[in-house]
């Protein structure tokens, strides 16, 4: 460049150490969010793009966002090690979070929340928020808020599920998530970890029997086309995790932090009602695609809750009994109110 300018004189120079200098005083900052979710009809696209709208707006422009759904920057773990690393700003994530933040599992324990309105008092009161705060010390990733994936619930091709009998030597795709592991595994059947986007394939082809996760993307995923039956055990309550690169995050100025912070709160609120306006038309679409649905009662589910206990176990040796104490306070607390 400054050989350029030699060529054409100091007049040169001048005009490139202008051009230079107003390229960095207009600045701008770009993020790429990664999900894992379809691209279209699907809640936390819509959501993002929420998100995307408001951002750009508060920041007259000097922050735009660009979202890559469908496992497009690679599968969730892939997308969790992007944001650590930094090669992506932010992600939303429902799976591989446990891998590098074992307290996280907590909200993984099988048949913890009667209803969604638990959920969010526990998620969104001081509990939740100590887990949400707790992820940054430990793995250099910002956490800004929750939001909702749904809960789970069991589809299979062999036969309807009502009984935990029902799951025994079924090959079930689960998350890379050691508590939804243990929990297939103490319902008799055999937890298969797989990327999220291999799990249609695999279906299709019989490689696994079953999988597991919230009607809307059972809807979105088209799972419905590769799958006879649904069981609605709700059997994991599983929120979304929106998080940011701390290094990232911290470049930007002030004003901008608090944009994305308080931006992030408002896609909480945007994300969990598009959800619950997705879950119930999927219901709907599910019934009329065919599927057999079994709706299991409370009563149903006690025996589903007595058989994974020893998942319960296994996290207090792990996380400790204070932590699961302390939720189980907090549900206990959460229910009495709803």
């Amino acid at each position: 460049m400054f050989d350029n300018a030699k060529q054409y004189g100091v007049g040169a120079l001048f005009i490139l150490g202008c051009a230079f200098f107003s390229g960095a005083a207009s600045a701008s900052y770009n993020i790429k969010i990664a999900h894992s979710s379809p691209a279209v009809d699907d809640r936390l696209e819509k959501s993002l793009q929420v998100f995307k709208e408001n951002v750009e707006k508060r920041t007259d422009g000097e922050v735009t966002i660009s979202t890559y759904p469908a496992s497009q920057l690679g599968g969730e773990r892939e997308q969790l090690e992007g944001v650590q690393f930094g090669s992506i700003e932010m992600a939303v994530l429902a799976g591989p979070i446990s891998s590098i933040y074992p307290d996280i599992m907590v909200f993984d324990l099988p048949y913890l929340f009667k209803n969604k309105k638990v959920a969010y008092e526990v998620l969104d009161g001081d509990f939740g928020q100590r887990i949400l705060n707790g992820m940054l010390p430990k793995t250099g990733i910002r956490a800004l808020a929750w939001g909702e994936n749904g809960f789970r619930h069991f589809t299979n091709n062999v036969h309807p599920i009502k009984k935990p009998e029902d799951l025994a030597g079924l090959k079930i795709r689960t998350m890379e998530n050691p508590a939804h592991m243990a929990m297939v595994k103490d319902l008799g059947a055999n937890p298969t970890p797989m990327a999220f986007g291999e799990v249609y394939s695999a279906l299709q082809m019989g490689v696994i029997d079953g999988e597991e996760n919230p009607v809307s993307l059972i809807d979105s995923m088209r799972f419905y086309e590769v799958q006879k039956y649904l069981t609605l055990d709700g059997h994991v309550y599983n929120p979304f995790t929106f998080i940011v690169n701390d290094a990232f995050f911290s470049s930007l100025p002030a004003k901008y932090q608090t944009v994305l912070k308080e931006e992030a709160k408002h896609w909480s609120d945007v994300e969990r009602q598009l959800n619950a306006e997705q879950a119930e038309r999927s219901i709907q679409k599910l019934k009329d695609s065919g599927m057999q649905i079994v709706d299991l009662s409370d009563q149903d589910k006690q025996a589903f809750r007595e058989a994974t206990q020893p998942v319960y176990d296994m996290y207090r040796k792990q996380l400790g009994d204070a932590m699961i104490d302390d939720l189980l306070n907090a549900v206990a607390e959460a229910e009495s109110k709803n």
